[in-house]
């Protein structure tokens, strides 16, 4: 089964969380923790970043204008394209870009000319100088995403600040397997809600008090996911929960939870993200006092 599109997202850096779990045996438990947070920090600057997303614009059926000047249905950022540079034609599941000149845009590097149709989920990442359009489907809709290598949350970005690591955060957890197949309904920030599969539920203790958490994915996945809140959040933590992954243990296996990896949402940086919110199975009723602290910079 086709895992949902926000662990799809969210998921791209498998290889580098693997490769610290590796290194870990041999790191001391602050020195991993921090290794994890300077690929977490590269990974969130990166092209594609969620630091560089500048916009995300809803498209209707129909045909919609884009440039710089404010006669346009979508703007774009001051001086980074033509104030006419062409338009976007939505019709059910295809997208049709009509730039204003042939080569405004290219595509892996080729300079498109004239019109290009395409189905939203080949994922064509059309550029111009240090813009890029993306495009997404949600609950049936789609959305153009903007991505700016000088998007003011970029240029703007002061590091994210963290609790101090603490081994009291770091707890072995037991995958209880649902008797049958089971999914959760996940709630977005957009309010639309996602069936998504779980193969189980991760228990442990922290201070001594019996837990649990709704791991999210499928009983093959080399990671599962999850959702949390707790009683950090709004003041000291991002209001909307935070993520963490874990390595997969299998049934009854066992997998050690280290909370000091729990790190920020997309919407705690940017207006243009989808975000899941934590299920209530998964609101803790203590302070988690580890991991990534609430981003105050523009939020």
């Amino acid at each position: 089964m086709k895992l949902p599109w926000f662990i799809r997202i969210i998921c791209h850096p498998i290889l580098a969380f693997l490769l610290l779990q590796a290194c870990g045996s041999s790191l001391s438990h602050e020195k991993e923790v921090e290794l994890w947070h300077e690929d977490r920090v590269e990974r969130l600057s990166a092209e594609r970043g969620w630091l560089k997303l500048a916009g995300l614009f809803w498209l209707e059926d129909g045909t919609h204008t884009f440039g710089t000047a404010d006669t346009n249905d979508i703007i774009l950022p001051e001086n980074s394209i033509l104030p006419e540079a062409g338009s976007l034609t939505i019709n059910g599941s295809m997208i049709t870009l009509s730039p204003a000149e042939d080569g405004l845009f290219s595509i892996n590097g080729e300079a498109l000319t004239g019109n290009l149709t395409f189905p939203v989920e080949n994922a064509l990442e059309p550029e111009h100088g240090r813009l890029a359009f993306t495009f997404i489907e949600r609950g049936g809709e789609i959305a153009l995403r903007l991505y700016d290598q000088q998007s003011y949350v970029y240029t703007g970005f002061t590091g994210i600040e963290r609790f101090p690591v603490n081994a009291a955060f770091k707890t072995e957890a037991k995958l209880i397997p649902h008797e049958q197949a089971s999914s959760l309904p996940i709630l977005n920030v957009l309010g639309q809600v996602t069936d998504t599969d779980s193969p189980g539920i991760l228990t442990f203790e922290l201070g001594g008090e019996p837990l649990s958490l709704w791991a999210l994915g499928e009983a093959d996945d080399e990671q599962l996911f999850l959702i949390v809140a707790d009683h950090t959040n709004r003041e000291e933590t991002f209001g909307g929960g935070r993520f963490l992954y874990v390595p997969n243990p299998g049934p009854n296996g066992t997998v050690l939870l280290d909370f000091n990896k729990l790190y920020n949402p997309p919407c705690a940086f940017s207006d243009y993200t989808t975000c899941p919110l934590p299920p209530p199975e998964n609101r803790l009723p203590v302070r988690i006092e580890a991991g990534e602290k609430r981003y105050h910079q523009y939020f």
